[in-house]
């Protein structure tokens, strides 16, 4: 997508809007003065939500307005941002923390926030296990459990029993899962998503410094950075030790154009040979074994270039999907992945901070 199209969705990015709705209700229809709202989201947290009430203590009485029943723990909460007609929704959730600042001079302000069902599914931590299933289908039956639709991506190996420890939550079982398979795991809306990153996808819009995009602060570190990988697990069967092996060629859609390298090259040239990382995984087959080293490998890769920015408030911008910055010089134009964001909508207008990774340089 081109920018300009990007204006043209958004109204041009003028008359910045939100809205919040409680239990279906529409706050700011019903005339609550709300100053500002943050959402954020991650690849690797619970999506988050926090907003400011302004006329949430009535003065005549001095109390609170309802604020037990109005704001109670574990009511939904639905959160749209936009521009003028054209609003995204950006996320579901619910009330799990009410404060108040009673300052010195001016109204006291209420702030209400709240996660999405992620924070549901890192409470519970009762003992579960599955038989003749697959990772994605193990993901979908969890889903299912907290009311979500599956975007699950199906996986190849079919496992005869697995089980979830006593004490660890759904979403820790998710999240092993997901990093054996290199996937994303996350909450989007009401979807639950399991899937291999869309690293290979088309950036969706590409963002130019000192226009589109305000600021960005990249790091290039070595620092964790490994040429090859080794899963070890023993088949007792066979009776015999599984290794699996990725080096440095297998990152997941690496950009080695114009002589961009990954963070295992750069590994080989300063070592004058190879650096390898052993981890020791139960694994069932030779095929297992080597899935989980390339997940291995890619989670060392991705962290070779992260960085910060921020542009114009852009609902379109969340983890999961890649864009390109430009007018950053030769080394820092490029594509990137996006893995957290943080929309706030205020007084000031409506602004947009991103982090991203790359696994090149």
């Amino acid at each position: 997508m081109e920018f300009q199209e990007l204006e043209n969705k958004y109204r041009n990015f003028y008359a910045p809007r939100f809205e919040v709705r409680l239990e279906g209700e529409d706050l700011l229809r019903k005339g609550m003065l709300i100053a500002g709202i943050s959402v954020e989201h991650s690849l690797t947290e619970a999506g988050y939500f926090s907003f400011t009430v302004d006329d949430a203590f009535d003065p005549v009485r001095q109390d609170l307005r309802s604020v037990s029943e109005l704001f109670a723990f574990g009511r939904k909460v639905e959160i749209k941002l936009g521009y003028a007609d054209a609003m995204r929704g950006m996320l579901v959730g619910v009330i799990t923390s009410v404060s108040v600042d009673f300052g010195e001079s001016g109204a006291p302000q209420l702030t209400v926030s709240g996660y999405d069902a992620t924070y549901a599914m890192m409470k519970g931590n009762k003992a579960r296990s599955w038989d003749d299933i697959k990772h994605s289908g193990i993901a979908a039956a969890i889903a299912s459990d907290y009311g979500l639709q599956a975007d699950c991506e199906e996986t190849p190996v079919t496992h005869t029993k697995l089980a979830k420890q006593e004490g660890e939550s759904d979403y820790q079982f998710l999240k092993t899962l997901a990093e054996q398979n290199y996937y994303d795991f996350f909450v989007s809306g009401d979807k639950l998503v399991f899937k291999s990153p869309a690293m290979k996808a088309e950036p969706f819009v590409a963002l130019e410094w000192r226009k589109s995009l305000i600021s960005f602060r990249p790091d290039v570190n070595l620092t964790g950075q490994v040429s090859e990988v080794e899963v070890r697990g023993w088949d007792p069967k066979e009776k015999k030790e599984i290794v699996g092996k990725a080096q440095a060629g297998d990152e997941w859609a690496a950009d080695t154009s114009k002589g961009r390298k990954s963070g295992g090259d750069y590994m080989k040239q300063l070592n004058g040979g190879k650096v390898v990382h052993t981890v020791r995984r139960p694994v069932g087959t030779q095929a297992e074994a080597d899935r989980i080293a390339r997940s291995v490998l890619n989670k060392h890769a991705e962290s070779l270039v992260t960085g910060s920015a921020e542009s114009i408030g852009i609902p379109d911008l969340l983890p999961g999907t890649r864009i390109k910055l430009t007018g950053l010089g030769a080394m820092f134009s490029a594509a990137y992945y996006i893995e957290e964001t943080s929309h706030s909508v205020s007084a000031s207008g409506y602004r947009t901070t991103f982090k991203v990774k790359g696994n090149t340089i």
